[in-house]
């Protein structure tokens, strides 16, 4: 069961990631890009792609099925899945999913501005 406390920790969590991530592609373009008159419209797009990708890789993370589950351990000599396994990267990827949903917010106000 979520409580507050961890729901606010993985909120606030994802928003400083999600920070992050904006201010290193910001740093990036700035340096690469020759003039800065269209900073907004290339970081509102690689900040939307970020949490596009974000948001995809959480999402499949969360898919669970038992059939990749055994080709992934023939394949990938993984350790095998199990409901404790199962739950540990819904946790993990908790963040990911909730980190994306504040770069696709954020590219979005990007765009606007």
């Amino acid at each position: 069961m979520v409580t507050r406390k961890s729901a606010q920790e993985l909120l606030a969590r994802s928003l400083v990631y999600s920070l992050i991530v904006v201010a290193i592609n910001f740093v990036v373009i700035v340096f690469l890009a020759y003039g800065t008159d269209q900073l907004t419209y290339v970081l509102s797009f690689v900040v939307l792609l970020e949490g596009g990708i974000c948001l995809i890789a959480g999402g499949a993370s969360v898919f669970y099925s038992p059939s990749f589950a055994k080709v992934s351990e023939v394949l990938f000599h993984s350790e095998p899945w199990d409901a404790k396994r199962q739950k540990q990267v819904e946790q993990q990827v908790q963040v990911f999913i909730v980190t994306g949903v504040f770069l696709v917010g954020e590219a979005l106000l990007l765009s606007a501005i």
